[in-house]
C-alpha cells in the first residue's frame, strides 16, 4: 500500500509561491469559498500525475497552467508541481523509500519529467505508476462534472466500463489478433490453393523430362558401374599375373640360390682334392722324376684348356645360329618396308594429281570470283581474304610450334626418368662389384672383352629403350590428344544437336518450322550468332523471345496461327518483319555502351542478315552487355536495361534478376559458328591422329623386338660377367661407374631449369597466337560488314566452295606429308637393318673365325694330349698305384670342373630366364599400378559380381549407342523436378497445416467469446451487488439496480440503471432530480471502487447537488472507507467537512492562493 505524503507547488495556476501541503492518510478535505483555488489542488496532482488533457485541468493549453501574475504581480516562467508516495513497502519498483514525481511545463507548453530528480519520459513516468496501479485516468479521481457526466453517459459506455473492469479488452485483444490470424491464414490458403494448382500442372509438365533425365542418368551409372567391373576384372586378372609371375622370379631366385651353394661346394670339392694330389706330387718329386711333374701339370693344362674350348665352341654354334635366324628375320622386314614404302610412293603420286586436278579448279573458281566482284564493285575483300589465309597460316604455324616445344618438354621428362633409372642401376651395380673379390687374374682379360661388349650392347639397348619411351610417350599423347578430339567432337555433335532443338524445343515450334513455309525464316535464335563469351548474356537479354518465329508478313502470322489452331498444338509468337517497328537506341544508352566495365549494346554483339534488323532490335532493343553487376551498379539501376556476362539482368524499372545460373547445354544457337567450324576441324585432327597412332604402334613393335634381342645377349654377357666377377672379381669398373653416377646428377640438375624455359617459351607463343587470332577476327568482321547480304551470300557460296577446295588440298597434303612421314620411317628402320645386318656379319665372321681356330686348337691339343698321356702312362706303370690315387682325384676334379662349368651355364641361362621375368614383372608392376590409379576414379561405385569382360564390353558399348540416340537430354530436369515437387509436398504439408490453423482459430474464437461472456457477468454480479448495498446506505427511501438490456448477448446492448424511490415503479435515471442522480453515480463510483480498491481517491466537490442529510450518509460512507485508502475531498459543505480527520483552508490574497491544515 502506499499514500500521498506531500504535495509541492510553484507556479501552478493561483499557486504563484512554492507552496508545500503534507498529507495525511484516511479522510483529508479541503475547503474554502469559492475560487481561492481549492480545486487547484486537485488539478495539480491530476497534473503531475500526467493527466495528457490541458482542458481536464480547466484550461485551455498547457501554458495556461502557469500562474499569469494576476492584475499586479509578475508571470512564472514555469509551473512545477511534485507528489510525494510512501514506498516503505516497495509498492513502486523504485529502491528508495521515497518517491518524488515531478512535472514542469514551460511557456512554450513543453513538458518535463522527473522521478526521484531522474529526467523521465512521460510514458515511462505512467509505466513506474502502472506498476504500483496508479491511473491518472482512473475511476478512483473524481473531477467537477464527473458526476454529471457518469448520469448522462449512455448504456453502452456503462457496459464498456463494466468491461474495463472484467479485463475484457484483453478478450478483446485476443479477439482481433485472432481475426487477424483468421484473415491472414484466408488469405495463405487461397494463395496455396492457387499455387498447388500451378506446382501440379507443372509437375505433370516435367514429369516426361524428369523421367527421360532419370533413364540416361541410370545410363551414365550403369556405363560407369560396367566401366569399374572392367577396371576391376583387368587388374583382377594382371594381378593375378603379376602374382604368377612374382612366383616364377622368386622361384628362379631359389634356383639360382641352390646353384650357387651347388657351386661353392663343388669348388671346395675340387680344392679339396687339389690338395690330396699336390701331395701325391710331393711325394712322386721325392721319389720320381721331375719331368713327370712336369708333364703331368702340361696334361693337366691341355684338358682344362680343352674343356674350355669345347664350352666356348658350343657357345659359339648357338651365337652363329642365331645369328642366323634373326638375320633371316631382319631380310623379311626389308622385303616388308620396301613394299610399303612402294605403296607409300604410289599414294604419293595419286595425292599429288589430285592436288593438281584441284588447283586448277580453284584457279577456276578464283576468276569467277573475281568476275562477280568487278561486276558488283567489290574490290577490296579480296586482300582481306588473302591476310586472312595468311593469318590463318601463322596461327597453324603457332600451334604447331606450341606441339613442338611439348613434344621437346615430354622428351626431357623422360631423360629425366631414364637418368634417374640409370642412376639407381649404377648404384646397385656398385654395390655389388665392392662386394666382389679377385681370386683369378687369368680371367680377368676374358671378363674385360666381355665388358667392352656388354657396354656396347647396353649402349644399343639403351638407344632402343629410349626409343621405345619416345614412341610410348608419343603413342600415349597421340591416343590422349585422339581421345580428346573424339570427346570434345562427341560434346560439340551433342552441343550442336541441343542447338538445333533448344530452339524449336516445343511441339508447335516444331510443326511450324517443319512445314517448311515460304516466308517463314526460323527462330529468333536460329537467325543469330554470337560469340561464346556472350551466349549466357544473350540468352537472358532476350528470354522467351529466343523460341519467337520470325515471318515474311502478317498474313504468313495468321496463316501458321491457323495451321496451329486447327491441329490444337499451342502457342507460338510470330514476328512479321513487315509489322515490326524499329526501336531507336537512345543517345544515353550508346554513351552507357562506351564506359568502362561495358562491353557495349547487345544488338551489336550479334551476327545476322541485315533484313533481320528489326528483329533483333525487337528481341534486344537497348540492352548494354556489362562485365558484371557492380559496373551495372556503378553505371546506375534503372538508366538503362543491362545484362552481366554471368547472367544477372538489371531493368530500366530497378528490378534486378540475378543468382546462380546453369550453364545452358545448348546456348539456344548464338554459338553455331563455333561449334560448326570445330566439328570439322576435330574430324581432320581425328582422321590424321588415328594414321599417327597406326604408324607409331606399328615402330614400337618393331622396336621392342629389338630390345627383346638386345636384353637376351646382354643377359648372356651379364650372366658371363657376373661368374667371372665372381670368380676373380669386379673392382676395376669402380671408378668408371661412379664417373658416370656423377655426370648423371649433374644432368639430372639441368632439368629443372629446361622446364621453366619450356614454359617460358610455350607462354611467349600463346601470347604471339593470341595477338593473331584477334587481328584474324577484326579483318572477318570487317569481311562480313561489306556488301550487301545478296552479294555477300553469293561470295560466301564461292568462299565455301574455295574453301571446300583449300580442305582437300590440306588433306591431301597432310596425307602426302603423313606418307612421307612413313616412307622416312620406313628408310630409317630399313637403314637401321642394314646398319644391323652389317653388324651382324662381322658378328658371324668373328664367330665363325672363333669356331674355326676353336676346332684346330682343339685337334691340336688332342693330339698332344694323347702323346703326353703315352708318356704318362710309362711313369705311372713305376708308380702305378700312386699314378691310380693321383689319376682318380684328377678324373674326379674333371668331372667337377665339367659339372661346374654346367652349373655356370645354368645359372646363366636360369639369370636370362629372371631377367625376361623381371621385365614382365616390372611391366605388369606398371598396369596393376595404373589400373589401381584408374579404378581410385570409381571408388564410389559399386561392382559388379559374376559377369565376363567380354559381355562388360558389349554392355557398355549398347548403353553408349543408347545414349547417343537418346539426343540431347535436360539433365536439369531432374533438379527441377524435385524442387518442384519438394516445394508441392512443402504447400500441400503446408496447406493442411492452414486448414487445421483456421480451425484452430475458430474454436480458440469460441472459447475467447465464452470466456468473455462470462468474465463480463462475474464481474455485472459483483458490481451490481456492490452498487445496491452502497445506494442503500446513501439513500433512506428507495433502491437502485443495474439492467442488462440485452441479457440473452449483454454485448449487444447496454447497462441501464434504474431507481426506485417511492412506490413500486422504478425509474428511468433521467426521471431523478439532481441530488438522486448524485447518489445514485456515486453508488456506481464506489461499487467500481470497491470491485476494484485503489491506494488513494480524489474528488471534487461531488456533494454539491446533495442536502445536508444525503451529504452526511456520503460523509459517514467516505468516512468508513478512508480506513483502508487515503481519501482527498474538496468540498465546502459542513456535512462533509465534520467527518474529515484533517481539514485544509484554502484562501486567497491578491489573487495567489494560500493553504492552512488543521488535524481534527
Amino acid at each position: 500500500m502506499t499514500v500521498i505524503t506531500k504535495l509541492s507547488v510553484r507556479g501552478f495556476k493561483s499557486f504563484a509561491k512554492k507552496t508545500e501541503v503534507p498529507l495525511l492518510g484516511g479522510f483529508n478535505c479541503f475547503l474554502g469559498p469559492n475560487g481561492n483555488g481549492k480545486s487547484n489542488v486537485v488539478d495539480a496532482i491530476c497534473f503531475v500525475l500526467g493527466k495528457s488533457s490541458a482542458k481536464g485541468l480547466r484550461a485551455e493549453k498547457s501554458a495556461n497552467l502557469i500562474y499569469n501574475g494576476g492584475k499586479f504581480g509578475k508571470p512564472a516562467s514555469e509551473a512545477e508541481v511534485t507528489i510525494y508516495f510512501d514506498n516503505s513497502q516497495k509498492t513502486f519498483p523504485i529502491p528508495d523509500k521515497e518517491v518524488r514525481v515531478t512535472r514542469v511545463v514551460k511557456q512554450s507548453g513543453n513538458s518535463t519529467y522527473y522521478v526521484n530528480d531522474k529526467t523521465m519520459t512521460r510514458q515511462q513516468v505512467l509505466d513506474i505508476l502502472a506498476a504500483a496501479r496508479i491511473d491518472p485516468d482512473g475511476h478512483n479521481i473524481v473531477l467537477q462534472g464527473d458526476i454529471v457526466h457518469f448520469m448522462e453517459m449512455k448504456p453502452v459506455e456503462r457496459r464498456v466500463i463494466i468491461e474495463d473492469i472484467a479485463g475484457i479488452s484483453v478478450f478483446e485483444e485476443k479477439k482481433e489478433k485472432a481475426m487477424n490470424e483468421l484473415n491472414k491464414t484466408q488469405e495463405k490458403l487461397n494463395e496455396a490453393e492457387i499455387i498447388l494448382t500451378e506446382r501440379e500442372k507443372t509437375l505433370k509438365d516435367l514429369k516426361k523430362d524428369r523421367d527421360q533425365a532419370l533413364e540416361y542418368k541410370e545410363l551414365e551409372k550403369n556405363i560407369e558401374r560396367n566401366k569399374a567391373t572392367r577396371v576391376h576384372l583387368m587388374l583382377k586378372e594382371k594381378s593375378e599375373e603379376l602374382e604368377e609371375v612374382e612366383k616364377k622370379y622368386s622361384s628362379f631366385e631359389k634356383e639360382i640360390t641352390a646353384i650357387q651353394e651347388e657351386i661353392t661346394s663343388l669348388k671346395k670339392e675340387i680344392q679339396e682334392k687339389r690338395r690330396d694330389i699336390e701331395v701325391i706330387n710331393v711325394e712322386l718329386n721325392e721319389k720320381g722324376d721331375k719331368r713327370q711333374r712336369e708333364l703331368g701339370k702340361e696334361i693337366e693344362d691341355l684338358k682344362t684348356r680343352i674343356i674350355k674350348d669345347s664350352s666356348r665352341k658350343d657357345v659359339c654354334d648357338n651365337e652363329l645360329k642365331k645369328l642366323k635366324e634373326r638375320k633371316q628375320s631382319l631380310e623379311e622386314s626389308m622385303k616388308e618396308y620396301a613394299k610399303k614404302v612402294g605403296e607409300a610412293q604410289n599414294k604419293q603420286e595419286k595425292m599429288t594429281k589430285e592436288n593438281e586436278d584441284v588447283r586448277k579448279k580453284e584457279e577456276s573458281l578464283l576468276l569467277k570470283v573475281d568476275a562477280y566482284k568487278k561486276k558488283h564493285g567489290i574490290i577490296n575483300q579480296e586482300d582481306v581474304s588473302k591476310l586472312l589465309e595468311e593469318l590463318e597460316q601463322k596461327i597453324e604455324v603457332k600451334q604447331r610450334e606450341i606441339l613442338d616445344i611439348e613434344e621437346e618438354k615430354q622428351a626431357e621428362l623422360r631423360k629425366k626418368d631414364r637418368i634417374e633409372y640409370e642412376m639407381q642401376t649404377l648404384d646397385e651395380r656398385i654395390t655389388k662389384i665392392q662386394a666382389l673379390k679377385k681370386e683369378d687374374q687369368e680371367k680377368f682379360a676374358k671378363l674385360k672383352k666381355n665388358r667392352e661388349e656388354f657396354k656396347g650392347i647396353t649402349q644399343t639397348l639403351s638407344e632402343s629403350l629410349n626409343q621405345s619411351s619416345v614412341y610410348s610417350s608419343q603413342l600415349s599423347n597421340a591416343r590422349n590428344k585422339l581421345m580428346d578430339s573424339q570427346e570434345e567432337f562427341a560434346k560439340l555433335r551433342t552441343k550442336s544437336i541441343g542447338i538445333r532443338e533448344a530452339s524449336a524445343g516445343d511441339m508447335a515450334i516444331k510443326k511450324i518450322i517443319s512445314q517448311n513455309t515460304p516466308g517463314v525464316f526460323g527462330t529468333v535464335a536460329d537467325l543469330g550468332q554470337v560469340s561464346g563469351k556472350y551466349s549466357l548474356a544473350m540468352e537472358v537479354a532476350a528470354g522467351s523471345r529466343m523460341k519467337s518465329v520470325v515471318v515474311a508478313s502478317d498474313a504468313i502470322a495468321a496463316k501458321c496461327i491457323q495451321y496451329l489452331k486447327e491441329n490444337k498444338l499451342g502457342v507460338v509468337t510470330f514476328l512479321p518483319l513487315n509489322k515490326l517497328q524499329d526501336r531507336a537506341i537512345s543517345a544515353e544508352e550508346k554513351q552507357i555502351a562506351k564506359e568502362s566495365g561495358a562491353q557495349g549494346l547487345a544488338i551489336d554483339l550479334v551476327q545476322y542478315e541485315s533484313k533481320f534488323g528489326s528483329v533483333f532490335k525487337y528481341v534486344l532493343g537497348g540492352t548494354i552487355v556489362v562485365d558484371d553487376i557492380n559496373v551495372a551498379r556503378r553505371v546506375g539501376i534503372g538508366r538503362a536495361r543491362m545484362v552481366t556476362l554471368t547472367g544477372d539482368l538489371v531493368e530500366t524499372s530497378g528490378a534486378m534478376i540475378g543468382g546462380f545460373r546453369r550453364e545452358s547445354s545448348a546456348g539456344l544457337g548464338f554459338q553455331q559458328k563455333e561449334v560448326s567450324s570445330g566439328m570439322e576441324r576435330l574430324e581432320k585432327d581425328m582422321e590424321r591422329l588415328s594414321e599417327t597412332v597406326q604408324l607409331l604402334e606399328k615402330k614400337k613393335m618393331e622396336n621392342d623386338e629389338e630390345i627383346v634381342y638386345s636384353r637376351e645377349r646382354k643377359a648372356v654377357l651379364e650372366a658371363e660377367i657376373r661368374a667371372a666377377e665372381v670368380s676373380i672379381g669386379g673392382t676395376e669398373d669402380i671408378k668408371e661407374l661412379e664417373g658416370k653416377r656423377k655426370e648423371l646428377v649433374g644432368q639430372a640438375k639441368e632439368f629443372e631449369s629446361k622446364q621453366k624455359e619450356f614454359e617460358s617459351r610455350i607462354s611467349s607463343v600463346e601470347k604471339e597466337l593470341g595477338k593473331i587470332k584477334q587481328e584474324k577476327q577484326v579483318h572477318m568482321d570487317t569481311i562480313a560488314k561489306m556488301g550487301s547480304s545478296e552479294v555477300n551470300k553469293e561470295l560466301d557460296s564461292f568462299e565455301m566452295q574455295r574453301q571446300g577446295l583449300r580442305e582437300q588440298l590440306i588433306k591431301n597434303d597432310s596425307e602426302k606429308n603423313s606418307l612421307q612421314n612413313q616412307i622416312g620411317l620406313y628408310d630409317s628402320e630399313k637403314e637401321k637393318v642394314v646398319s644391323i645386318l652389317k653388324n651382324m656379319e662381322k658378328e658371324f665372321e668373328s664367330f665363325s673365325k672363333e669356331l674355326k681356330n676353336l676346332q684346330e686348337e682343339l685337334h691340336a691339343n688332342d693330339d698332344i694330349l694323347t702323346i703326353k698321356e703315352k708318356h704318362q702312362k710309362q711313369f705311372y706303370a713305376e708308380y702305378k698305384e700312386m699314378f691310380n690315387k693321383r689319376a682318380k682325384c684328377e678324373e674326379l676334379i674333371q668331372k667337377k670342373d665339367m659339372l661346374l662349368v654346367r652349373n655356370e651355364e645354368r645359372i646363366r641361362s636360369v639369370e636370362g630366364r629372371r631377367n625376361d621375368v623381371s621385365i614382365k614383372k616390372a611391366v605388369l608392376g606398371g598396369e596393376v599400378e595404373g589400373l589401381k590409379k584408374e579404378l581410385e576414379q570409381f571408388a564410389e561405385v559399386a561392382l559388379r559380381r559374376g559377369i565376363e569382360l567380354p559381355e562388360l564390353q558389349a554392355e557398355i558399348k549398347n548403353f553408349e549407342n543408347i545414349l547417343r540416340t537418346m539426343g540431347n537430354v535436360n539433365l536439369r530436369a531432374l533438379e527441377i523436378y524435385e524442387k518442384v515437387n519438394e516445394e508441392y509436398v512443402h504447400l500441400t504439408e503446408k496447406f493442411s497445416t492452414l486448414k487445421l490453423e483456421k480451425e484452430d482459430v475458430l474454436k480458440m474464437m469460441y472459447e475467447i467469446e465464452s470466456k468473455k461472456q462470462e468474465s463480463f457477468m462475474k464481474t455485472f454480479k459483483l458490481l451490481e451487488r456492490n452498487f445496491k448495498e452502497i445506494f442503500t446506505s446513501l439513500s433512506t427511501k428507495g433502491e437502485a439496480e443495474l439492467v442488462l438490456e440485452t441479457p440473452e448477448n449483454v454485448f449487444d446492448g447496454g447497462v441501464d440503471i434504474r431507481v426506485r424511490i417511492v412506490g413500486n415503479k422504478y425509474l428511468d435515471i433521467k426521471g431523478l432530480s439532481g441530488g438522486e442522480k448524485t447518489l445514485t453515480a456515486l453508488s456506481f463510483i464506489f461499487a467500481i471502487q470497491e470491485f476494484e480498491p485503489s491506494w488513494f481517491y480524489l474528488m471534487d466537490e461531488v456533494d454539491a447537488a446533495l442536502d445536508k442529510k444525503n451529504s452526511e450518509l456520503l460523509s459517514k460512507l467516505i468516512a468508513k472507507y478512508s480506513k483502508g485508502a487515503q481519501y482527498i475531498v474538496i468540498s465546502h459543505n459542513d456535512a462533509i467537512i465534520s467527518e474529515a480527520q484533517t481539514i485544509y483552508g484554502v484562501t486567497m490574497q491578491e489573487g495567489i492562493s494560500k493553504v492552512v491544515s488543521l488535524k481534527v
